[in-house]
């Protein structure tokens, strides 16, 4: 059996500057959406609105990730796909390198994510 991680654990086992930027998001998913509930999910740092997932905060070797859950409602350059790997056709994500920079644009789709809704979406 697989032990849920909590939010320090994987705060603790990232690298200093991964580690800066997900705190940066977490406080801004926070202040943009408060409505939100932070959960831990397969070792991701999930946000959910409304019972359903709205946006992850995933770490890699060397960056990290904000995916949306219903991305391809959102329009932004920013905004990739994973290819024929992705769990979902509707996920979008975008790797977060320079947080003040992308802060802006983070910000408009956290807003404009809340506002589409989840109509489309499917419950994990």
């Amino acid at each position: 059996m697989i032990k849920k991680r909590t939010v320090d654990e994987i705060l603790n086992v990232l690298e200093p500057n991964q580690k800066e930027i997900v705190q940066n998001l977490r406080s801004l998913i926070k202040m943009a959406v408060p409505e939100t509930v932070e959960i831990v999910r397969q070792g991701k740092i999930a946000y959910r609105l409304t019972d359903k997932d709205f946006v992850w905060i995933s770490h890699y070797q060397g960056h990290v990730d904000l995916e949306f859950f219903m991305g391809a409602s959102l329009d932004s350059p920013m905004l990739k796909t994973r290819g024929k790997t992705e769990n979902s056709e509707k996920v979008r994500h975008m790797q977060v390198k320079d947080f003040e920079q992308q802060k802006p644009e983070i910000t408009r789709l956290l807003k404009k994510a809340a506002s589409v809704g989840f109509e489309h979406c499917q419950t994990p």
